[in-house]
């Protein structure tokens, strides 16, 4: 019953979205970029947050001494299985218009680009790695942090102080050596840039409770594998409107999975290539936002706080971090080295950001 209620309570609020987003023109301020999701690169939202974030009010005589830092990899390149969607996607988008071609339908209001489209990854063989563009965007995040916290980067570099740790998962350990590229800069002696050698921590894919415990997780495997029908079906109103207005608006046969993919398209177009005005270049800004939310929607009934199994797995991470900082506490008491801890994680963040929601509602 109480999981009927919650499904109810969602599709309601499905059906009030629909009717708060009404069709728009095309927005000259509204940049497709900074609406991607988890696809987003942290270019794109990195100065939204420096203006909406609101400080600490630290009590005069505190300052800082150790510091915990979660985060996702960089901008990666699709997966195989993605790629393979997007290769369906050409075919069935020629097809498309060559039905409509056969139909004798106008063809005036289909896009150019649309016209013999191929994928910009058909071909490729291996997929789902750190992108140059991913590279940078760590190698600045670790600038940044030693700029904003520059008392916790005075100790000489040594891996017992500054710990990185990321999985094994490739993309994640990437990034985590171009975040230590970027925090370490100008701390070493090796070539021109003055780098230095660090180490990076990864426990096995099969036991990492910390980092990859949805991984390691049998019950998570089991519900998400339940749930993932149902989600879909609240995903379906959102689909089922944009599919018929843009069907509509381009005179094509397009299908709910059409605009899933085509959605998918565009969210790697703009954040991997720059590319905003072919796939993304389909849907109006409101349509964006709404495929937006069908994506928030996902990762918070299979990711966050929409389901108590997704952060519950986060404890064992936030129990290590509460005991990092009181190491670093008894440390900092006892004039010994200070300790630094630093996770790279693929994609642990959401459910350690919904665990501590739940804890900061408990106190």
């Amino acid at each position: 019953m109480r999981m009927a209620m919650a499904t109810a309570t969602v599709a309601v609020s499905v059906l009030l979205v629909l009717s708060s987003f009404t069709p728009s023109k095309s927005d000259p301020d509204f940049d497709v970029r900074q609406h991607l999701s988890t696809v987003t690169r942290y270019d794109f939202v990195k100065d939204i947050v420096n203006t909406s974030f609101v400080p600490s009010d630290i009590p005069n005589g505190c300052r800082p001494i150790h510091i915990n830092l979660v985060a996702r990899h960089g901008t990666r390149s699709p997966t195989k299985k993605r790629m393979r969607e997007l290769d369906w996607l050409a075919a069935h988008l020629e097809e498309l218009i060559r039905d409509a071609e056969e139909c004798n339908l106008p063809l005036h209001e289909v896009p150019s680009w649309l016209w013999g489209w191929k994928s910009p990854w058909r071909g490729k063989s291996k997929g789902g790695e750190l992108i140059s563009k991913g590279e940078d965007e760590l190698y600045h995040i670790g600038i940044r942090i030693r700029e904003k916290f520059p008392d916790l980067f005075k100790e000489e570099y040594h891996p017992d102080v500054y710990p990185i740790k990321a999985t094994q998962v490739p993309r994640a350990s990437a990034s985590a050596v171009a975040f230590g590229m970027g925090l370490l800069r100008d701390k070493g002696s090796v070539g021109p840039g003055n780098h230095r050698a660090f180490s990076v921590i990864s426990e096995s894919r099969a036991s990492d409770i910390l980092l990859r415990f949805f991984d390691t997780c049998e019950s998570y495997k089991v519900f998400r594998k339940k749930q993932e029908p149902a989600v879909d079906k609240l995903k379906e109103p959102v689909l089922d409107e944009i599919t018929s207005t843009l069907v509509r608006r381009y005179e094509l046969n397009f299908t709910r999975q059409d605009i899933a993919s085509l959605w998918f398209l565009c969210k790697q177009e703009a954040s991997l290539l720059d590319i905003t005005d072919q796939a993304c270049g389909l849907f109006s800004p409101s349509e964006v936002a709404l495929l937006e939310w069908t994506d928030d929607l996902e990762l918070f009934i299979l990711k966050g706080y929409g389901k108590s199994i997704n952060y519950r797995m986060g404890v064992p991470l936030l129990e290590d971090v509460v005991q990092s900082m009181e190491h670093a506490i008894k440390a900092q008491e006892g004039k010994s080295l200070r300790n630094l801890l630093l996770y790279k994680s693929c994609c642990c963040s959401i459910r350690l950001l919904s665990l501590s929601q739940v804890v900061a509602e408990l106190l």
